[in-house]
Formats: C-alpha cells, structure tokens, sequence
C-alpha cells in the first residue's frame, strides 16, 4: 500500500466516523400508541396509563397489554404467535403486528425529537 492509500483510508474512516456521530441518535421514548385493524385506525392510547385491553381482529380476539411506559400483544388468536413473540415496545416508531389477524400497532413519540427516516 502506498502513502496515498493510507491516507484516502483514513479520510474516509473519518468521513464515515464524523457521519454516525453526527446522524446516529439514541431512540426516543414514546408517549402513545395507535392500534390499527384492518388499515383503520380503532383507538390512539396514552403509554402512561398501565391497563389491559382487547382488540377484535379478522381471526378473533387479541389482547394488549399496556405497563411502565411500554406495550405488547399477550395474547393472540393466530397460529406462528410472531406478534406475541415480538415482545414489548417502548420507543418511537417501533411497530408489531399480527397480519393473519391485521391487528397492529404503532408507537409514536415527540415530533421533532428526532429522523423520521434516513436513506443512503
């Protein structure tokens, strides 16, 4: 390798090291929750009222459970159980779902706390 690579390896590392420090944020703490059946929004939901509900999907009956600022499907009336697996959701955008019954549900926080997205 000669000096000249050495040297765009490094500026490029710090190119890339300068981007995740400056583009990289911790995950922001939701404050509600929205559920969803079929595309239709049924209810949007404080995080910091702990509580336990149903939710009629296309299969039949789930239940969400809401604690500590967090929230989960406990049970639910599809057979692989990936939604129940998915475990809990405390931070904004995080989302689960249970497609067979479309069921789902989505974490929103403060708007201007952080990207909404990011593509390279």
């Amino acid at each position: 390798m000669t000096r000249g690579d050495v040297l765009a390896i490094g500026i490029a590392a710090a190119i890339v090291g300068a981007l995740y420090a400056r583009y990289w944020q911790p995950p922001v703490a939701a404050t509600r929750f929205e559920v969803r059946v079929s595309g239709q929004t049924i209810g949007r939901y404080p995080l910091d009222i702990d509580r336990e509900f149903t939710v009629d999907g296309k299969l039949g009956v789930a239940r969400l459970k809401v604690e500590n600022g967090r929230v989960r499907f406990v049970a639910s009336p599809c057979r692989n159980q990936v939604c129940v697996r998915s475990g809990w959701l405390s931070h904004s955008g995080d989302a689960t779902a249970c497609l067979p019954s479309r069921i789902s549900v989505v974490l929103a926080g403060d708007a201007g706390a952080g990207l909404d997205a990011m593509s390279f």
